[in-house]
């Protein structure tokens, strides 16, 4: 038995593992089959799709997910040929752990679907808003109001005239 072992010393720790493009779900699903610990953050991102806005669930850090190896015991040998993954994130031929606190702060923060809450914007009355897209892109607005979850109500002056219109929170930036 090792001494670190003996001493009760934990010798697992968190390593960050880069997967092939577009394939980090698939790389956690093959090494949790395979028993090893894996920890995939994930948020919810709105997206067009089909000309609708929909909210999609992600990876926070595309192409990376964290595994929790025993530094000691485990055989890291079957991490190279699970699909899914690239390899495991080095600095020449070190393997350096992720701080312990980088991964617990993630998991502490994360709903039961695992995913890290994104906050919506804080617009307040009266900031200045640019429209990105639509025919009136290119448009700066007051902000208004809130209208429903991805609704935002502007306050644009048109024909020299003030008019309130809403538009998607996707559509706008900060002027």
């Amino acid at each position: 038995m090792d001494e670190q072992q003996e001493l009760g010393v934990d010798v697992k720790h968190w390593y960050a593992i880069y997967c092939k493009p577009r394939e980090d779900e698939r790389a956690e699903l093959h090494l949790d089959r395979q028993a090893f610990e894996v920890f995939r953050p994930k948020h919810r991102v709105r997206r067009k799709r089909q000309g609708k806005m929909t909210t999609l669930i992600e990876s926070l850090f595309p192409r990376y997910l964290f595994v929790h190896l025993d530094d000691v015991a485990q055989n890291w040998a079957p991490i190279r040929s699970t699909r899914g993954v690239a390899g495991l994130v080095r600095w020449g031929d070190w393997v350096p752990a992720v701080p312990d606190c980088v991964v617990d702060c993630l998991r502490e923060n994360i709903d039961e679907v695992g995913c890290i809450p994104t906050p919506a914007p804080d617009y307040q009355k009266g900031d200045r808003l640019m429209i990105k897209e639509g025919p009136f892109a290119g448009h700066e607005g007051l902000f208004h109001a809130r209208r429903g979850e991805d609704r935002v109500m502007l306050l644009l002056e048109i024909m020299k005239q003030p008019q309130t219109m809403v538009f998607p929170e996707a559509s706008l930036v900060r002027a």
